[in-house]
């Protein structure tokens, strides 16, 4: 009898957070659709920001209790992917002056070497159950490989540090751009459901979010270059 009330308390707790996690993921969809929306640097682009960073925050707290409580590997591995884009997008405003003599903190280092451990482990699931015919294991590989490549150039731009004064607006957008895909990302595959096909939406927005950050960056490097 006590072992069942353990147990009710336990998956109580699980919806909990659960919801925590909806909550966020809410936030996190209207909050950066706005930051998106308003002028860069501006009063209501930082207000939103900082909703959105709590939003995101409440999503991984929620996705991390309800993968462990389930055994969820998969969902475990993608919340610290999808947070360490959102960490990063926000830490990288703390380092805009890497290009003239900042270094890198121990809490940046730690944040890349525990991402790191996630994201070669998200590669290693992915090819183990790609290799037993579960296709969810090609969306493993995919964010895997975005994951450790992203860890690679923060470990390059940590060791040697970039001569582009501005590393920092191409870092920020590149970060919390990955991380708004993750949240529609999200919400499509909840709210979509494509029997046989379903790994090809968790992968859809990442090629079109993809397309248009590298394009967002390409405009502000052009822009950026043509200053006197």
């Amino acid at each position: 009898m006590a072992c069942f009330g353990k147990i009710n308390a336990m998956e109580k707790f699980l919806t909990i957070m659960l919801a925590v996690h909806i909550a966020g993921g809410t936030t996190a969809l209207l909050s950066g659709l706005v930051a998106l929306l308003t002028a860069k640097g501006g009063k209501a682009h930082r207000l939103a920001g900082k909703f959105y960073f709590g939003g995101m925050t409440a999503v991984f707290l929620g996705a991390v209790v309800v993968a462990i409580g389930h055994q969820n590997h998969f969902l475990l591995m993608v919340g610290f992917f999808s947070y360490y884009l959102t960490v990063r997008g926000y830490r990288v405003l703390r380092l805009k002056n890497l290009h003239n003599g900042q270094r890198a903190t121990a809490v940046d280092w730690l944040i890349v070497a525990l991402s790191a451990v996630f994201l070669v482990a998200l590669l290693a699931w992915g090819g183990y159950v790609l290799a037993h015919g579960t296709m969810m294991g090609v969306v493993a590989l995919v964010f895997g490989t975005i994951g450790c490549a992203t860890v690679a150039l923060d470990i390059r731009k940590f060791r040697t540090p970039p001569t582009d004064k501005m590393h920092w607006w191409y870092g920020h957008i590149n970060g919390m751009g990955g991380s708004y895909i993750s949240a529609v990302t999200a919400f499509v595959v909840v709210n979509i459901q494509l029997p046989q096909f379903q790994w090809v939406l968790w992968i859809l927005p990442s090629l079109v979010g993809g397309m248009l950050i590298s394009r967002t960056i390409r405009f502000y490097r052009t822009k950026f270059a043509a200053r006197p």
